[in-house]
């Protein structure tokens, strides 16, 4: 029985406090308390406010008001509870319900008649000078990138520790089966299922056009080491991002293991919407005037 409904959401979205208003008093007359991310007090009173970290530990469900960048906020929030994506705007790959559908899915959830769906993250570690600075899990992707005014990257890319190749490339998309409809799929990678254990690797503009995106098994690793060398203006910046909400600098000679992560998102699914509608939807396939 789900007893308190944590919020995350977006204060940037238009209407979000009467949405969030709207959904409390529904809730209060089924009995079930709310719990709402203090980020969002200036735009709705009357509920209980909790730190985002602490949203997750107070509720047994927690709903992403936004967009896809706030689901992946939530899921780093939520831990093991399981996340609810409500866009509000248009349709995202992970926030696949609507505002007007939201009532609905609840119902079913709270019947037992909803479906959920676990997704892998992925586990990213830097090693400097053979010791570990950094840990990080990411629901959609970590990503390797250039500053603006870098030269090209070096990568030397190892898989299981055996040699593959030492990319030259702007950069380098490390994703989740999620996160393959993202940045990744932007920069020519593949999409693949999000409720497969794989580990997708999309090489940024590389400088030979040999080297292509990969598809890893999810029981593999990958470990990439950078080398940027100098220039006029020292060494160039670069970049580790994860889920395009989190950097961290990298330096010449950092090594990079990335693996799947123990951590796992719980997605509630709405049983009107495939993975393959919203792909159709998204993309616009079979919109023969769009695609024209």
């Amino acid at each position: 029985m789900h007893k308190v409904i944590g919020v995350i959401g977006n204060k940037r979205k238009k209407g979000i406090g009467e949405i969030i208003s709207d959904l409390n008093s529904w809730l209060r007359g089924k009995g079930i308390g709310l719990v709402v991310w203090d980020d969002l007090s200036d735009v709705v009173s009357g509920v209980e406010f909790a730190a985002i970290e602490d949203v997750g530990k107070k509720s047994d469900l927690v709903v992403a008001l936004g967009g896809d960048g706030t689901l992946l906020r939530a899921a780093r929030a939520a831990g093991s509870k399981p996340i609810l994506g409500v866009n509000i705007g248009s349709l995202g790959f992970l926030t696949e319900v609507s505002t007007d559908e939201m009532k609905k899915v609840l119902n079913d959830v709270f019947a037992g008649n909803c479906g959920y769906e676990k997704r892998m993250n992925l586990h990213a570690s830097v090693f400097r000078n053979d010791e570990c600075v950094a840990d990080y899990d990411a629901l959609n992707d970590i990503v390797i990138n250039k500053g603006a005014l870098s030269r090209v990257i070096e990568m030397k890319v190892r898989i299981d520790g055996n040699y593959l190749a030492t990319y030259t490339a702007d950069g380098l998309i490390v994703s989740t089966p999620t996160g393959s409809t993202a940045y990744s799929l932007s920069a020519g990678g593949p999409i693949v299922n999000p409720c497969m254990a794989a580990i997708v690797a999309t090489p940024i503009c590389p400088h030979t056009l040999a080297i292509r995106p990969m598809i890893l098994s999810g029981e593999q690793k990958l470990d990439v080491e950078i080398n940027t060398g100098h220039s006029l203006f020292g060494e160039p910046e670069v970049t580790l991002t994860i889920d395009g909400q989190i950097g961290f600098r990298l330096a010449s000679g950092d090594r990079i293991e990335f693996r799947k992560s123990d951590r796992v998102t719980v997605l509630v699914v709405s049983r009107q919407r495939s993975f393959y509608d919203v792909l159709r939807e998204k993309l616009r396939w079979g919109d023969i005037r769009r695609n024209r």
